[in-house]
């Protein structure tokens, strides 16, 4: 059997997959991967050792092997992974220092400057996007400005995990226009590097990786690469896409209109559009793999992680250990889908960590209203859960997209909630469609520049309605009654946030 290696390369974990022609998953393996935290100042900063992402996959390479597999039937190397970083690598593709993490903010200043001198409006323009100390071009700034030896010292900045895995397997360092949109500096219309203005605040464009489409080959694997990692000599590795896109792949949103949520610790909504819209609340755009689409976000800061708050305090148990937190969530689980939600008057404002969209505060609370002394954990736990709902239809209606689907793709952890796939359904009012293999969607969307390649698949279209298709797959369908009922809860729950922001601020 023919396979493609596809390689999924986030924050907590690295996952890889073989891909036959059929779309079938093999093999699928994770590795936990490490995250250092610290200070700058008054700033915690968060960073990694990207030599840990190259042993990742060499890891899961040796793996298959072990099992059997054969690495002449691996036709070639797919990659997706965290976007946003800042990778510096000196001219043999080692690290200068540890890469700074696109949730590191330390380049608030550098960002702030960049934003006064080029103005709000010129940013959006052309990188269709705000500017904030989070981007990679800022977070450059503030290498050169803060350790200005290892900014001299370094030959090519990298933006996401994979492209360092990428350099270590073909010597060649490169980036894929949706991963370059998240840089701050990328032309999103021309998907080049806006050269002028790394030279306007002294910064070397020389220093970018070359920009290229996700499906074209980046190099072939050296032969120190196929001694480490097992993979034979000269299999194609493509340069692949950042792990946002790969998701929109993967969850089928190929076509305007499309549009699914992610439902991790954090969430986003995202979206194929065909233009730049403004996104209020800190939404941003992206290129997609298809020319001329875009991929609009908003992403929200609570979302799995309210779950887990609502586990925690009304899961009944307080145990500790993984199987007691199982028995938590399932008792919990049941009791909610016994609760009567039509006669709840609970509304809850989910804003546990502060939020970025649709209000970018990070003073903001949760908080409940409409408990009476009838109202049982059980609706309150719903309420949390209908909370996260609300939000995203919040920002789903945010964004700059005409002739939305009706059609909602969910993924993420969150979706092991049956009670909540139903209650996103129920509030949205859209048919809601839950992959079973939803933890690898990103490999299995990166996959698909690989079957294009191969000539596997005509088109992302094409293997969106052929091969995800086939995928198999939970579907909730809305109770009109349910969404009537929660078309006024609705209403209410837009009331909160203005009716409180002063509340937070004092």
């Amino acid at each position: 059997m023919k396979y493609i290696a596809s390689f999924d390369i986030g924050t907590t974990s690295a996952k890889g997959i073989l891909v036959s022609e059929h779309a079938t998953i093999h093999e699928e393996t994770t590795i936990s991967l490490r995250t250092e935290y610290g200070q700058e100042g008054e700033v915690q900063t968060i960073e990694q050792d990207p030599d840990q992402w190259y042993e990742a996959v060499v890891a899961i390479a040796q793996s298959w092997w072990a099992s059997g597999i054969n690495p002449a039937d691996v036709q070639l190397i797919a990659m997706s992974g965290q976007m946003q970083d800042c990778i510096p690598i000196d001219g043999m593709g080692n690290p200068v220092r540890p890469a700074i993490l696109y949730t590191d903010v330390r380049a608030g200043q550098q960002a702030g400057r960049i934003a006064a001198e080029l103005g709000e409006d010129k940013i959006r323009q052309v990188t269709g996007n705000h500017m904030d100390g989070s981007l990679t071009f800022p977070k450059i700034l503030w290498l050169m400005e803060q350790e200005r030896a290892g900014y001299e010292k370094t030959a090519s900045f990298l933006i996401s995990s994979k492209d360092y895995v990428i350099r270590k397997l073909t010597g060649r360092n490169v980036a894929d226009p949706t991963t370059g949109a998240t840089s701050g500096a990328m032309d999103l219309s021309t998907r080049q590097w806006s050269e002028v203005w790394f030279h306007q605040f002294g910064l070397d464009s020389g220093k970018m990786p070359e920009l290229l489409s996700t499906d074209s080959i980046a190099g072939h694997v050296l032969p120190e690469a196929a001694a480490a990692t097992g993979f034979a000599v000269h299999t194609p590795v493509l340069c692949g896409i950042g792990d946002a896109g790969a998701t929109t792949i993967g969850a089928g949103v190929t076509e305007p209109g499309d549009v699914y949520a992610y439902l991790g610790t954090s969430g986003w909504v995202a979206a194929t559009t065909d233009q730049v819209g403004f996104i209020g609340g800190g939404g941003f755009h992206l290129a997609h793999v298809a020319s001329g689409l875009l991929i609009a976000i908003t992403p929200l800061s609570n979302a799995g992680s309210a779950h887990k708050w609502a586990l925690s305090v009304f899961g009944g148990r307080g145990a500790e250990g993984e199987a007691d937190e199982a028995a938590a969530f399932t008792e919990l689980e049941q009791e909610m889908a016994a609760c009567d939600r039509s006669h709840s008057s609970a509304v809850f404002l989910p804003y546990l960590n502060g939020e970025r969209c649709p209000v970018n505060d990070p003073l903001a609370n949760g908080c409940f209203i409409g408990l009476t002394s009838r109202t049982t954990r059980a609706e309150m736990s719903c309420a949390v859960l209908e909370g996260v709902a609300m939000a995203m239809r919040q920002v789903m209606e945010l964004l700059s997209v005409s002739n939305r689907s009706n059609r909602l793709v969910l993924i993420g952890g969150g979706t092991k909630s049956r009670v909540w796939n139903q209650i996103f359904a129920d509030i949205t009012g859209m048919e809601v469609i839950v992959p079973q293999e939803a933890q690898f969607l990103p490999a299995l969307g990166c996959a698909a520049a690989g079957f294009i390649r191969l000539g596997w698949s005509e088109s992302y279209e094409q293997f969106a309605r052929t091969r995800l298709a086939s995928q198999p797959f939970d579907r909730y369908v809305p109770d009109k009654g349910l969404s009537q009922m929660y078309q006024k809860k609705y209403e209410r729950y837009l009331m909160l946030y203005p009716a409180l922001q002063d509340v937070f601020h004092r």
